[in-house]
């Protein structure tokens, strides 16, 4: 059996397109929605980031997109779900917008990167986006490397936007799904061409060779923050 990907909208902000895309689109203030995406099979429910734990919808938001963040519980709710049907919880990375519920989850796997542990407990000083306590007294699965959690279910390390990102893939009727690991939208992985370095990075480099190898893969690709998701 495939898996089912169901995008949960649980946050949004606005910001600046240059956050997304390295060197391009400084001064388009865009929507950032905070995606959690809902995997399922065979009766297990998969998390992929879990949002922020609050939020105010901006003025026009809803208008402007069609799109109503819902909180975590509620979001679930929708899906004919509880906190507790979720078995394993994703991160692609460990910023407060990714790992705002996953306290909501205190009985499931929490899969992060052993990389992005570390940095989270000593972050640099001019990333402020970490906040330990979003994962105390979970249980964390501290992966190094890659790993297969579950049939058809991957996860890929794909650093640069942080030390430990990690990308999830996975099979679905659709072909293979992609869930980079960075902050991006639909103009970081264009059509054609290469793709583009997410604008905010610890080692834009390696972010950006992270980003071609997502690119390259041929997939469905989910970007965390694109408004206009693909049908998956």
């Amino acid at each position: 059996m495939l898996w089912t990907i169901t995008p949960l909208l649980t946050g949004v902000r606005t910001a600046d397109q240059g956050m997304m895309t390295y060197q391009a689109g400084y001064g388009k203030q865009i929507w950032l929605p905070m995606w959690t995406f809902l995997l399922r099979r065979d009766g297990l429910a998969v998390l992929v980031d879990t949002g922020l734990d609050d939020f105010m919808t901006p003025a026009g938001f809803t208008e402007d997109t069609g799109l109503t963040p819902l909180y975590m519980e509620d979001a679930l709710a929708s899906q004919g779900l509880a906190p507790a049907d979720v078995s394993m919880v994703v991160n692609t990375h460990l910023h407060d917008d990714h790992c705002g519920n996953n306290l909501v989850f205190p009985h499931a796997r929490h899969l992060v990167q052993r990389a992005e542990l570390e940095f989270m407990d000593h972050p640099h000083p001019i990333d402020g986006r970490y906040a330990p306590e979003l994962m105390e007294g979970l249980d964390i699965e501290a992966l190094d490397g890659e790993a297969e959690p579950a049939p058809g279910l991957k996860l890929i390390p794909s650093p640069g936007h942080t030390p430990g990102g990690q990308s999830v893939l996975a099979e679905t009727a659709s072909g293979l799904a992609i869930i980079p690991g960075m902050c991006s939208n639909a103009k970081n992985f264009p059509a054609s061409g290469a793709a583009v370095c997410p604008g905010v990075h610890t080692d834009a480099l390696t972010a950006y060779d992270s980003a071609q190898r997502i690119q390259k893969m041929g997939g469905i690709i989910l970007p965390l923050h694109e408004p206009n998701l693909p049908p998956c």
